[in-house]
């Protein structure tokens, strides 16, 4: 196996992996320049330079155990990685079950005091109890994307549990307009009411906003290009 093979399929295991740009090309200089000096070790030694490539990566393992124990070394960094389970799990769990309370909590306030607003301010604060779900799961993936312990996959399952599952649901309430027992109030999921573009726009934005913290964490950077210069 030689340099570029073992580069290239070590580029691809870090993709699988989710670790791409800054993260994935210091990964890819250090075992670069390992083999550089192993090689050079092997040439002085009166080996020559193709077998020495090749027993130089041997050496050095296969690119997708480095890759693995490098992504594992990169999740013990912060407290979700050490605590999978819980910080993409469990407390995604917690926090889209605290947006849903928050939203019905929402929901009886402006019930208990509907008769003091009016209907403009009444329509506004539907409006706002209705994101309210989606601002504490958008809240909550802003802070587990500060460090992408788990990659690809972890960012996106909080993603989609704690950003794009509050999208689907929503409150409504008609105060009584003829006398009492004629108005109504519950709970909906959007993307089968009367209000499917709420949820459409919702998860346009979690999408961009989330690509926006992967491409930010990986500043930009594509690996393809960086591996140019390694190769």
């Amino acid at each position: 196996m030689q340099q570029r093979e073992f580069l290239a399929r070590a580029r691809k295991a870090l993709i699988k992996h989710g670790i791409i740009g800054s993260r994935a090309k210091a990964l890819l200089e250090e075992w670069n320049d390992h083999l550089q000096s192993e090689v050079e070790k092997l040439v002085a030694g009166g080996q020559d330079r193709e077998s020495s490539y090749h027993d130089a990566c041997k050496a050095l393992g296969e690119p997708e155990s480095l890759v693995d124990s490098a992504a594992k070394q990169l999740a013990m960094e912060s407290w979700q990685g050490r605590n999978p389970v819980l910080s993409s799990g469990i407390l995604s769990v917690v926090v889209f079950l605290l947006g849903i309370l928050v939203m019905v909590g929402g929901g009886f306030l402006l019930i208990a005091g509907w008769k003091n607003l009016s209907t403009e301010i009444m329509q506004s604060l539907i409006t706002f109890i209705n994101t309210l779900p989606w601002i504490v799961g958008l809240c909550w993936l802003a802070y587990h994307a500060r460090k992408m312990p788990l990659g690809w996959k972890g960012l996106w399952f909080v993603t989609a549990f704690t950003a794009i599952v509050p999208g689907f649901m929503g409150f409504f309430f008609e105060p009584p307009t003829n006398g009492p027992g004629t108005g109504s109030m519950g709970f909906f999921l959007t993307w089968i009411s009367y209000k499917p573009f709420d949820f459409i726009l919702k998860f346009i934005i979690t999408l961009g906003l989330t690509s926006f913290f992967w491409w930010f964490q990986t500043r930009g950077k594509k690996l393809e290009d960086e591996g140019q210069t390694l190769s």
